[in-house]
């Protein structure tokens, strides 16, 4: 998939994506980091359905809610924390279940 036909599938800009990926929000690691393709240019493996979702996400808050980009940072920071802890969460309970 190239970084043009990601952007078409969720209506943005590139310059919007670039953003994104610049700020943090969004990790996709391309192709030209992997193999040397040209910049342009995301591996399907390099995008994962995660990825999308959380584009999907950003462009909601961004778009549909009205939230400014240092919301944006704080939100999905907070999300990342939830889903870390959740995570660790479920390893306590497997070593609570195993200790039984």
């Amino acid at each position: 998939m190239t970084l043009n036909e990601f952007c078409q599938a969720l209506e943005i800009e590139q310059a919007s994506l670039q953003v994104w990926i610049d700020e943090g929000w969004l990790r996709i690691r391309s192709a030209r980091e992997r193999t040397g393709a040209p910049e342009d240019y995301f591996a399907a493996e390099d995008i994962s359905d995660v990825d999308l979702a959380r584009a999907r996400l950003i462009r909601h808050l961004l778009d549909d809610m009205g939230v400014n980009t240092e919301g944006v940072g704080i939100i999905l920071d907070l999300i990342d924390q939830v889903h870390g802890l959740r995570g660790a969460l479920r390893e306590a309970a497997g070593s609570l279940r195993s200790a039984d």
